[in-house]
């Protein structure tokens, strides 16, 4: 007499102990090529930006995940649960370069995060601190009052519809 499959697997994944523990998938990811994303921030001296990325419709490269933009890049890198929007577009002209950077859970359309902005070759250092705002500072007050003392901004990073 035959076994139905599904009996059979129950019985052999009982005997050997049961199914191996695979790590936990990760989440959707907030961000798909073709997207259009909002990039809005005051900087410390209250200097309003707002500018849109539209990303490619090639799909992400490299681990953070790189989506290329018409203005610069986003970068995801979901192990981590961080968020990263660059806009370099004004800065080849002389203007700033505007880096938002979120850490937190990546769920929804919209992200609140802290602003750098500054000529291209001063960003690097300040994109370093925006981030480690977010390994000091756990709520929103926080992080608002640590942007201000470093001299760092404010942004909103959300979803066109």
């Amino acid at each position: 007499m035959r076994l139905p499959l599904a009996l059979l697997l129950v019985s052999c994944t009982a005997w050997t102990g049961g199914l191996a523990q695979l790590p936990a998938p990760l989440p959707l990811s907030p961000i798909q090529p073709g997207q259009v994303w909002t990039l809005s921030g005051t900087t410390a001296e209250g200097e309003l930006f707002q500018t849109t990325l539209r990303l490619s419709s090639q799909p992400p490269t490299g681990t953070p995940a790189t989506y290329r933009a018409d203005r610069g890049v986003l970068l995801l890198d979901q192990k981590n649960s961080s968020l990263i929007a660059l806009d370099f577009a004004d800065a080849q002209d002389g203007g700033l370069a505007l880096a938002c950077a979120y850490i937190g859970p990546l769920q929804g359309k919209a992200f609140e995060g802290v602003l750098a902005a500054a000529p291209l070759e001063n960003l690097p250092p300040l994109l370093e601190a925006a981030l480690a705002i977010f390994k000091v500072a756990s709520t929103p007050a926080d992080r608002a009052e640590a942007s201000a003392e470093l001299k760092l901004g404010h942004c909103t990073l959300s979803l066109e519809p």
